[in-house]
């Protein structure tokens, strides 16, 4: 479903059942789209059975009494279902009650729509749940083992079968639903994951928590170790020839995989000829073959803390597609002459075969960007410049600045944490970052004109008024203002915000709460642009070791070029790709929090009763989220700890305010705090208030 009519649906749920006329809409999505866009959308709507409008001519949600499926999830003891096509949550009452599980497949019928809520009732169970559980083995009062499901958290005891051995009571262990027994759910032990708040105990939890796979099946294994290690003549031949002109690599210092290359010469003409090339991974993995289900399946590498789970197996990753120096590779490539103001006036695509003359880590390339000395300092001081030229015209055209900190750590030989830190992106991160923007934005642009083609984008939407609404009254409270009139005023202002608040105490919350109002970049077939990066066209094409999208690019891109026609015709199984590709990468993104998550702990587990600096950063009724200063850590001040009142919160979460002593605490106070105890089975880190904006509280 396209983006912007998500949004417009979503308005929709906002008032419930209300009936809507045209201006009404209008007014309430705007800047997202104009009263065209709008009419289109909800011609669109009313054709698909989404929408309803009477004779008035105005319009309303068509959900009532409609049956969709899905798969249950729950928070706290609510059970709900979220309909694809637009993130719809139906909810259907206290799971324990209907023994239903996060994971279940059902059917359910929609009964009520209310303002933000509907109310569902479930129809008809279609497939259990398969989804692994993680919690601790316990001896219950009756004498049978039990396990609380920690994560992810489920308030409802697993029992387990009568001849479970008694040695597993203590330990940490992964469990799948079996049956429902009278009071319980009936659950199998799939793994003993070992003693808790041990390494590799909790990131094996994790990886059974997201469903994320330790290895690679054994067809696949067979299947890309059978690849050739050579590459055949008739292959070269038929290839643009890149290995005589100056190449290199820039990576972290400790990447196993390089998929991307810089190749820069100086054309006869006077003009900068610029070679983005990237791993031809499209060679070597064809479609509907085992590594490509694999893949497909993965949706993209996931990167822990102490280890990488590769979307490929190493043979691809780290050996046939990784772009090693003194090594012929084959490479799909961008080739831009450009002059010294960065503008581009000449653009060729093609497959390729370069042979890379230098591996640089980034802290190298830094160096030379800074001294002029070392191999390629020509080349890279003048692709830096380059990059700024990009960078200053990318935001001319409409980008966002923001930026969010990468908190790493290093890890003693017992994967102890020894330093938590906040990675800096120095010139030589933003040169290649910029290279591969110009890469995928000209893919894009390309593919866009070809009609009639299906093809892959990557988009991001501006944010809904609603969302910006809110943004704007946080920023007037402390003293700042948002222009919000339309897309292009919101990112100057955004901009000029940015540029205002650098260097002062409130500019960590509220860049933070600016981007939590953005909506995530997606994949989809449907092409609204790039808001955060200022593009009208943007697309993936520059990481297909480790992402699937960019994989389904390469593949388009080739059949057009070679005038064949393409492997997905369908718009609707490359829109399903797309929702996949999605969904795998919030995944990761959600798995590599959480083993961050628990390495702050385990870090912050030695500070314990230390008095420490911080920012609220989130306001919930259960209480405040405090951002420590020094370790780029949550933890959380219970509201029942806080000096006694009546606390009342906010609409948009900005404020908490005591009802009788007026106290307020707001998004951005600093705050001084007392660590008093770490849960690892919550992976919080509990906090009591000492000070509020440098006075004691009492």
């Amino acid at each position: 479903m396209r983006p912007t009519t998500s949004a417009l649906l979503s308005a929709f749920l906002q008032k419930g059942s209300k009936k809507w006329r045209v201006p009404q809409l209008l007014e309430r999505v705007r800047p997202l789209m104009d009263e065209a866009v709008l009419l289109v959308e909800l011609d669109t709507l009313l054709q698909e059975g989404w929408l309803i409008q009477d004779a008035k001519g105005r319009y309303a949600l068509n959900l009532l009494h409609r049956i969709f499926s899905g798969k249950v999830e729950t928070r706290y003891e609510e059970a709900y279902v979220t309909l694809p096509p637009f993130g719809l949550r139906v909810r259907l009452g206290d799971f324990r009650k209907l023994k239903v599980l996060p994971g279940e497949e059902v059917e359910v019928e929609v009964q009520a729509i209310y303002p933000e809520d509907v109310i569902g009732r479930l129809v008809r169970r279609i497939r259990p749940s398969t989804q692994t559980f993680v919690g601790i083995v316990e001896l219950g009062r009756n004498g049978r083992l039990y396990v609380t499901p920690q994560q992810p958290p489920l308030s409802i005891d697993f029992q387990l079968p009568k001849d479970t051995p008694t040695d597993l009571i203590g330990q940490k262990v992964a469990v799948r639903f079996r049956s429902w027994g009278l009071k319980y759910p009936v659950g199998e032990v799939v793994r003993v994951l070992g003693t808790p708040r041990q390494h590799h105990t909790e990131i094996h939890a994790i990886l059974f928590e997201y469903d994320l796979p330790e290895g690679f099946p054994p067809e696949v294994l067979a299947e890309a170790e059978a690849l050739p290690a050579t590459i055949p003549p008739a292959e070269i031949e038929v290839r643009h020839d890149f290995r005589g002109i100056p190449t290199f690599t820039i990576d972290p210092e400790d990447a196993k995989d390089f998929d991307d290359a810089l190749s820069f010469r100086i054309l006869p003409s006077g003009l900068y000829e610029v070679g983005i090339h990237i791993a031809d991974v499209s060679y070597y993995v064809q479609p509907d073959t085992v590594l490509d289900r694999e893949a497909y399946a993965r949706g993209t590498s996931v990167y822990l803390v102490d280890r990488t789970l590769p979307m490929l197996p190493e043979r691809l990753s780290a050996d046939l597609c990784s772009l090693k120096p003194h090594t012929d590779r084959l490479t799909f490539s961008v080739v831009c002459q450009m002059d010294h103001k960065g503008k581009v006036h000449s653009v060729w695509m093609g497959k390729t075969l370069i042979h890379s003359q230098y591996r640089f880590s980034y802290e190298e390339a830094q160096k030379i960007l800074e001294t002029g000395k070392g191999p390629f300092a020509e080349a890279l001081q003048t692709l830096n410049a380059l990059a700024q030229k990009l960078h200053a015209q990318r935001m001319k055209e409409g980008g966002i600045r923001f930026e969010t900190p990468e908190v790493k750590f290093r890890l003693d030989e017992a994967f102890r944490p020894v330093e938590l830190f906040v990675k800096e992106r120095k010139e030589a991160h933003k040169l290649i970052e910029e290279f591969m923007l110009l890469a995928n934005r000209q893919v894009a642009f390309f593919l866009s004109k070809q009609r009639g083609l299906p093809t892959i984008y990557r988009v991001h939407d501006i944010p809904k008024p609603e969302k910006l609404k809110a943004l704007q009254l946080f920023l007037e409270g402390f003293g700042y203002e948002l222009d919000i009139r339309n897309a292009r005023t919101l990112t100057r202002s955004l901009n000029a915000l940015v540029d205002e608040i650098e260097g002062r105490p409130e500019a960590h919350i509220i860049q933070s709460v600016a981007i939590r109002t953005m909506p995530k970049a997606l994949y989809t077939t449907y092409n609204i642009g790039h808001y955060g990066l200022g593009f009208p066209y943007y697309t993936h094409f520059t990481s297909p070791i480790r992402r699937y999208p960019d994989l389904l690019v390469h593949r388009i891109l080739a059949v057009v070029l070679a005038g064949e026609p393409t492997p997905y015709p369908e718009q609707q199984r490359l829109e399903e790709m797309c929702r996949q590709a999605s969904q795998r990468e919030k995944i990761a993104e959600q798995a590599e929090r959480a083993s961050i998550r628990y390495k702050q702990l385990e870090y912050l587990a030695r500070l314990e009763g230390a008095e420490l600096e911080g920012i609220i950063v989130g306001i919930e009724s259960w209480g405040l989220y405090v951002e420590l200063t020094e370790f780029h850590a949550e933890g959380l001040i219970p509201m029942r700890t806080l000096p006694a009142d009546v606390y009342e919160r906010d609409a948009y979460g900005h404020t908490l305010k005591g009802r009788y002593t007026h106290r307020k605490y707001r998004l951005g106070d600093a705050v001084r705090v007392r660590i008093t105890g770490i849960d690892f089975d919550r992976r919080l880190v509990a906090l009591s208030l000492i000070a509020h904006e440098g006075e004691l509280v009492r």
